[in-house]
């Protein structure tokens, strides 16, 4: 996890983000990155996935969402702290 967030943290103007990781279709990891930014800056998500690839070898799904909307995921129902990652693969037996 601490990869994915020291990729994350370098890329400019990334006002907040929350990164999920679920399993797709095949059976494999997916990681999708929802992120709001200070100015829409046309190529951010190709700069990302760029970011990823040369760190990692992974490919993120990247959305861009209002900051608003990244601070309610972040701030669950009872929670003083910020969570930014969330494990949503389905656990194999």
């Amino acid at each position: 996890m601490k990869s994915l967030l020291s990729i994350i943290i370098p890329v400019l103007n990334i006002e907040n983000y929350i990164v999920e990781v679920s399993t797709n279709e095949i059976g494999t990891d997916e990681i999708l990155i929802k992120a709001s930014t200070k100015a829409k800056i046309n190529g951010l998500d190709k700069l990302i996935k760029d970011h990823f690839r040369a760190r990692l070898r992974v490919s993120p799904s990247i959305e861009f969402l209002s900051f608003e909307e990244i601070e309610k995921v972040r701030f669950p129902a009872k929670s003083r702290k910020p969570v930014v990652f969330f494990d949503k693969r389905s656990q194999i037996a």
